[in-house]
């Protein structure tokens, strides 16, 4: 502590005046001489010095207070220019104050000359607490922003004009600009009105939680919108967190979308277990078949492309049939074609259909198979027939391209469904190189197989009761007898129902149980020869003759798989003939 000598003070001088006023400002307040020597201060600057007056007053120089050394020289430079009246010198800053414990304390100080001396006052205020308090703020401040930068929200502040305060980088990055001072909806959402989701319950003080999904990208948004209060209590803007919740959503989707389509498939496998013994038109109660009931009723809840392998005469129509009526297109055209009866010259114009003038002989507008199917379901049997040119046309629909009729221009889109049949193998088809391979994997989403009736012998019993009654006169009753029935189950049912129903017809008819004449398979139910067994039956030579030729041309059909073009090439004929042929024989194709 600097020695200076005590000052001499004249009790009813200015000194005297000065102490009066200095004890009654309420502030710290000093008076500094030329030297920089403290001569007088009041008990509000002792207390905050933390000395007694007497150990202050002209016992302490001003630069001996000042704790910071930067500070120290630059309130000295401007004690001389003050005293030198230089313009522009500074009569109010900060600085911090070092106490007699040797702790700092921030200090506002006001400081002018005394008229007519060269003498300073001086009135310092503790702002300490303040500006510990602005610097917790500010810390605090600078977590928030961190974590609203680091969270990966988005963030912003309005007014109640909609007007943006505020937006943290992850937004101002996302818009690729600054948008303070526009409004919110415009900047952030690129809509004209605020935004519906927005409401007013912000403005009354509530704290608003939604789920949004934006006009303009169509993606998912949380947001939660806090209220911000300004003087007298009252809501002066309003804070948006918004983060993207679209992958979360999207997969909520899908499981409400997953919850329900089991929904559905439990409604209708309720309804279809209360006669578990048939499904439909289709009748079974094997384990076999169970799991074919299983695969219809999950394939009618779903929309997506189904094939349906089997052997001839396994119901493979049945099938679709009962899954486009269970399914939400039930109360829409159902339509089947054979795509092994339709010429490959004319197959194009079946299925697009043509316009008119497109050839000669088209006189008028013809819609095809899909016009007709539109909004239902088409059932392309023996699809394996289809040739590769047409299969490139049939992809484009099946992908949403949609088709030209022959002879228009505009694209007509599509929304049949496709259900697909084939008794042949589409992996040897793949092989063979007659399907293409991108039009395999669109058709073979969702395959079910078929079983023959050989290898659900159980269900016979049960198939021929239903055919009885089916076919059966009215008000007369057909019973098979034990003998009979043990026939039908040990017959090997090449023809697979579609045999067992004709075989039923025909006992109905005759009262006898005639399996044409033919056995299609070696005994034993193995695949071998075509070995003609001619049943003891006596018969006209022309019913015979008839009898022998319908099984001779069913057991070729069957043995190449109902291909017509090879079957006739082998008989010798056209294929016109054939299908004339077939026709008179009652011989139904699949």
């Amino acid at each position: 502590m600097p020695d200076k000598p005590e000052l001499t003070r004249d009790p009813t001088g200015p000194d005297s005046l000065y102490r009066g006023v200095f004890e009654n400002t309420g502030a710290g307040t000093i008076i500094i001489e030329k030297d920089t020597t403290i001569s007088m201060v009041n008990s509000g600057f002792a207390k905050m010095l933390g000395y007694r007056k007497e150990e202050i007053e002209g016992k302490i120089t001003w630069p001996s207070v000042i704790a910071d050394p930067d500070d120290r020289e630059r309130m000295l430079r401007y004690h001389v220019q003050r005293r030198q009246a230089a313009k522009g010198v500074p009569v109010e800053y900060e600085f911090k104050l070092l106490t007699a414990d040797g702790s700092k304390k921030d200090i506002w100080l006001r400081v002018d000359m005394i008229t007519g001396t060269d003498r300073s006052v001086a009135s310092l205020t503790d702002i300490t607490s303040l500006k510990k308090a602005q610097r917790d703020l500010q810390a605090s401040e600078s977590k928030l922003s961190g974590f609203l930068e680091a969270f990966g929200g988005f963030t912003y502040t309005c007014t109640r004009d909609f007007r943006i305060l505020y937006l943290n980088k992850t937004l101002q990055t996302l818009l690729g600009r600054d948008v303070t001072g526009e409004k919110c909806h415009q900047a952030i959402f690129k809509m004209e009105q605020p935004c519906p989701w927005c409401g007013e319950h912000v403005w009354k003080g509530e704290i608003v939680k939604q789920e949004f999904q934006c006009p303009t990208s169509g993606r998912w948004y949380y947001a939660i919108s806090s209220p911000v209060y300004g003087p007298n209590d009252t809501v002066a803007e309003k804070q948006t967190v918004i983060i993207d919740i679209h992958q979360r959503k999207q997969t909520e989707l899908a499981l409400k979308e997953k919850e329900l389509y089991l929904a559905k498939e439990n409604t209708r496998l309720r309804a279809a277990i209360k006669e578990r013994y048939r499904f439909g038109d289709i009748v079974g109660k094997s384990a076999a078949m169970q799991k074919v009931y299983e695969l219809i009723l999950r394939a009618a809840a779903t929309d997506t492309s189904v094939i349906i392998l089997g052997e001839s005469g396994t119901g493979k129509e049945l099938v679709a049939h009962a899954i486009h009526t269970m399914s939400d297109r039930g109360a829409q055209p159902f339509v089947p074609v054979n795509c092994g009866a339709i010429p490959p010259n004319l197959m194009e114009s079946e299925f697009f259909g043509y316009k008119r003038g497109a050839f000669t002989g088209a006189d008028q507008d013809k819609p095809g198979l899909f016009a007709y199917a539109d909004q239902g379901t088409l059932f392309l049997d023996e699809i394996g027939e289809i040739r590769e040119q047409m299969q490139v046309k049939l992809l484009r629909v099946l992908e949403g391209s949609g088709f030209t009729p022959i002879g228009g221009l505009a694209v007509q889109k599509n929304h049949a469904r496709i259900i697909s049949a084939t008794n042949k193998s589409l992996v040897r088809l793949l092989e063979k190189g007659r399907m293409r391979e991108d039009f395999f994997y669109r058709v073979n989403i969702f395959p079910i197989q078929l079983p023959p009736l050989r290898e659900r012998k159980e269900d016979i019993p049960l198939l021929a009761e239903h055919f009885l009654a089916k076919h059966g006169r009215e008000g007369s009753a057909t019973v098979l007898r034990g003998h009979e029935l043990e026939a039908l189950i040990d017959h090997d049912w090449p023809g697979n129902v579609r045999e067992l129903e004709n075989t039923i017809q025909r006992y109905i008819g005759t009262n006898t149980l005639d399996f044409m004449g033919i056995a299609l398979r070696a005994p034993g139910g193995t695949a071998g020869g075509l070995a003609l067994q001619m049943l003891p039956m006596e018969q006209s030579l022309r019913e015979a003759t008839q009898s022998f030729e319908k099984a001779y041309l069913f057991a070729l059909l069957n043995k190449y798989q109902w291909n017509r073009t090879k079957v006739a090439a082998i008989l010798g004929i056209e294929r016109k003939t054939l299908y004339l042929k077939m026709k008179h024989l009652n011989i139904q194709g699949r």
